[in-house]
């Protein structure tokens, strides 16, 4: 086990979360006004790429860093403690691992391959099968991670791809 959890609900992480959600709408607000002020002819023609190309430049941007950072700030309170003074793994081992999983994930929705989805899931699970089993608290941080890397990227490929 790993001894003393983490508070859940305290009212400093409730504030900087709803201050964190609340910049990112306005992020999205000004991208979406900027976007509606730059696009047409002009900015395809200037450019010269199709929209295809800049969608899936969009897509890859959104699921690389900002989904990375938005998991690590609306769910830090989940994070289990470290053990072994968090020895047991490589430092960034898991963004990365989860910047692929989405990367897959996305290519695996453009290719209609839906079932090998399964196989991304499956591969992490080994690797971490001994950790899933003996570490509760890991355990269900590793599902929330990967539902949530799931779950943006059906939304983000949906909304920019379809």
């Amino acid at each position: 086990m790993n001894g003393i959890k983490k508070k859940i609900n305290n009212k400093e992480t409730h504030q900087s979360i709803m201050f964190y959600i609340s910049y990112q709408i306005f992020h999205i607000i000004i991208i979406y006004v900027l976007g509606e002020l730059f696009s047409g002819e002009n900015l395809n023609f200037a450019l010269n790429i199709s929209d295809t190309f800049l969608k899936w430049i969009l897509l890859l941007v959104i699921i690389i860093k900002p989904v990375n950072v938005s998991f690590k700030i609306l769910f830090q309170n989940y994070a289990p403690i470290e053990s072994n003074n968090g020895k047991d793994t490589i430092d960034g081992a898991g963004a990365i691992i989860g910047n692929l999983e989405r990367l897959l994930i996305s290519i695996f929705l453009y290719y209609n391959q839906f079932g090998a989805i399964g196989l991304v899931f499956t591969a992490k699970s080994v690797a971490r099968f001994n950790r899933i089993s003996n570490d509760p608290s890991f355990a269900e941080y590793y599902l929330i991670g990967s539902l949530y890397s799931m779950i943006s990227v059906l939304i983000c490929y949906a909304v920019i791809l379809t």
